[in-house]
């Protein structure tokens, strides 16, 4: 175990255990059940600027919708076994009012034409500096989350698949990504809210159509995620402890990774929207957290361990070998696909990220930023990911603990 997985396990984990649970049950309690017909989708209060809640809302899923709901799922399933997935659900939960209160903060603080984001909120809350704080961060983040983890998994999928050398597969990337990025968020939004439907609907169907062919199993792996969530199974031989800790880092850590609540990164997006009330933005923040890990999250999770032997395998490999115990050889194509797609919809989401943070610090920053990010999307289709998945971790976990502390600050102004 190297250093960075050493902070990770021992002094990250506990942190953002601690941050989650005591901010978001604080904030379940203080908003107490919201109601969807408040959510604005219909787009029934604008502003003049932005994108619309649905093309915001396309936006936010294309950053969370990535590798984290394919490999992130499996990867989690493969630490921490079955348990992990409940611990996963669990980090839905306690996010989705984390989630609601960035969103909400977003759009009470956002500057005119739709800028805003954690860095933002937070510098009119603390103080410039504490903004700049959040922005470096989310500059880190960006680079671990988006070029690396995400070009990583895709250049992988294609090159076993179909032998698609991975530097071909990274220059692809960041010549589309450089071209997409510059023509800004309507650019981005446009392409993600036509895409983003069509192929979260195929990733829904097939994993669907594979659940219902085993049906009959689906309460016996419910059975095996609440044993393995809480060690039942494994306390008569005293190694429960160890099997609840790993299932419990393993499920919180990859749920955080994929619907990101608490961290402020998708604040961004929702800056961005046309929707006037910030409360209305909030629930659209909500749904997102369910639609990722509840959902998308959920289906692959079941789809995994409904496969014989598919937990076994790591990652991406995982996913695919779980798909193709259901639908032969076609399932590496179809996978291959879903996985390229999100994981550049993840790319494009982060680029936006990204500039935005260094627009906040320097607007003169973001030119250099956009080129530093495309090359690092070249050098990700390269890089093995097992050290880059933890420094996601670790930065992830500070940005939670920065952003939260921020909410916290701010929480009488949250309705």
């Amino acid at each position: 175990m190297n250093t960075a997985e050493l902070i990770d396990t021992y002094a990250a984990s506990p942190v953002l255990l601690t941050f989650l649970t005591v901010c978001g049950t604080y904030f379940a309690v203080r908003c107490r059940p919201f109601s969807l017909k408040k959510a604005g989708l219909g787009g029934s209060a604008k502003t003049g600027d932005g994108i619309s809640a649905a093309s915001s809302l396309s936006v936010a899923l294309a950053g969370t919708l990535g590798v984290g709901n394919i490999t992130g799922v499996a990867a989690a399933i493969s630490l921490g076994g079955a348990g992990a997935v409940f611990w996963m659900m669990v980090s839905a939960l306690l996010g989705a009012p984390l989630k609601y209160c960035e969103a909400y903060l977003s759009v009470k603080h956002r500057r005119r034409g739709g800028i805003g984001g954690s860095p933002y909120y937070t510098a009119d809350i603390c103080g410039r500096r504490a903004g700049v704080l959040v922005a470096v961060l989310c500059l880190l983040t960006s680079f671990f989350s988006g070029p690396f983890i995400q070009c990583s998994a895709a250049s992988s999928a294609l090159y076993v698949s179909l032998g698609v050398p991975k530097p071909v597969t990274g220059v692809v990337f960041a010549v589309i990504c450089l071209l997409v990025v510059r023509g800004g968020m309507r650019r981005v939004s446009d392409l993600l809210s036509a895409a983003m439907p069509v192929f979260c609907a195929v990733f829904a169907a097939i994993s669907v159509i594979a659940i219902s062919m085993r049906i009959n199993e689906v309460p016996a792996v419910i059975c095996r995620i609440f044993t393995g969530a809480f060690g039942l199974r494994q306390a008569a031989g005293g190694f429960s402890g160890a099997l609840i800790a790993s299932a419990v880092r393993s499920g919180l850590s990859k749920g955080v990774f994929s619907h990101e609540a608490g961290c402020g990164t998708s604040s961004f997006s929702h800056a961005a929207s046309s929707v006037s009330d910030p409360r209305a933005q909030g629930i659209i923040g909500v749904v997102e957290v369910f639609a990722d890990t509840v959902f998308f999250g959920g289906l692959t999770a079941l789809t995994v361990l409904l496969a014989p032997g598919a937990d076994a395998a790591e990652g991406t490999a995982s996913a695919i070998y779980a798909y193709g115990c259901f639908f032969g050889p076609a399932a590496g194509y179809i996978l291959t696909t879903l996985t390229v797609f999100f994981a550049f919809a993840s790319v494009l989401c982060w680029a936006y990220y990204g500039t935005c943070a260094a627009g906040f610090i320097d607007p003169k920053l973001t030119s250099c930023y956009r080129t530093a990010y495309c090359v690092s999307v070249a050098a990700g289709a390269v890089i093995a990911p097992s050290l880059i998945w933890t420094l996601s971790d670790l930065t992830c976990t500070a940005m939670l603990a920065v952003n939260c502390t921020v909410m916290m600050i701010a929480r009488k102004t949250v309705k």
